[in-house]
């Protein structure tokens, strides 16, 4: 038995396990709670790390397993670290350990858990798949949800999620949940320039809402001193964004990193993004 948040004792440890892909060896690790009924509908949850991160600190980050263990969800944290094959690209040793989703040359990233899934839906056919994701681990959420026919069914991001019109032009509708801090210096919530270009968080939420069919300006709610909650509505496709006061590169109600910022206590991300994939499921 493994303890995870203090006090608290896990049914089981995540196994490491990998996969061909391409010729490369890629490996994950996957965690199969003992409450898991498999004969009836069920959720496989890939929560992806972020950049000089691994699946084994996303893991111990996230803290969904003992959700996992109550519910009965399988837990799959893919790992990015690798060397990524273009050496010549500028950001190469980013990708290295992080996710070539937003900026890909290739289909490098996207193949490998697309590849997971299949493998799993084989071995587990009665499963919905779900996607999480902290920093660079949103851009791979973004890029899941923006695929023309995706697999995942409901996105979760933390800290960054991108909208790309023309890269997500046929993508259906994707229910959407993120979370960013106003005092973010690793990816500002203002936006940022070269070379990720990216636009102020609300506005990329506020695409995404258009893109599943709400009108453009959200609901707003005080949740607390430190957090407000957005959601836009009209469509089909749940959209919410919760933006903490003061926050920092970190995942709300988590483990503090001071060196990344203030985590809010008030909220917990994990709490939410389940109680959300519960809702729209």
């Amino acid at each position: 038995m493994e303890k995870h948040r203090e006090g608290e004792v896990l049914s089981r440890q995540p196994e490491r396990r990998s996969l061909q892909i391409d010729g490369s060896e890629r490996s994950y690790l996957i965690y199969v709670p003992d409450s898991l009924d498999a004969t009836r509908p069920f959720r496989i949850l890939f929560d992806f790390h972020g950049a000089t991160s691994d699946a084994a600190a996303q893991f111990g980050y996230s803290q969904f397993a003992s959700l996992a263990d109550r519910d009965g969800v399988i837990l799959v944290h893919p790992d990015a670290n690798k060397v990524f094959p273009d050496r010549a690209h500028e950001l190469a040793g980013y990708w290295d350990s992080a996710w070539e989703a937003r900026f890909r040359v290739r289909q490098y990233d996207i193949d490998f858990v697309l590849a997971l899934v299949a493998m799993l839906k084989a071995g587990y056919p009665a499963a919905t798949f779900v996607a999480s994701g902290m920093s660079a681990g949103g851009d791979m959420v973004s890029a899941l949800a923006g695929l023309t026919a995706t697999p995942f069914s409901a996105f979760a991001s933390v800290t960054y999620r991108y909208f790309d019109a023309a890269e997500f032009e046929a993508a259906a509708p994707a229910p959407t949940i993120s979370f960013h801090g106003d005092l973010d210096r690793v990816c500002p919530i203002e936006g940022s320039g070269h070379p990720w270009y990216d636009p102020p968080v609300f506005e990329t939420m506020r695409q995404w809402a258009i893109h599943n069919g709400h009108r453009p300006a959200p609901s707003e709610r005080n949740i607390s001193a430190e957090v407000t909650r957005y959601e836009w509505t009209g469509g089909d496709a749940k959209t919410v964004y919760y933006v903490c006061a003061g926050g920092g590169h970190t995942w709300p109600g988590s483990i503090s990193r001071p060196g990344l910022g203030h985590t809010t206590w008030d909220i917990s991300a994990s709490q939410l993004i389940w109680q959300f994939f519960d809702e729209v499921l």
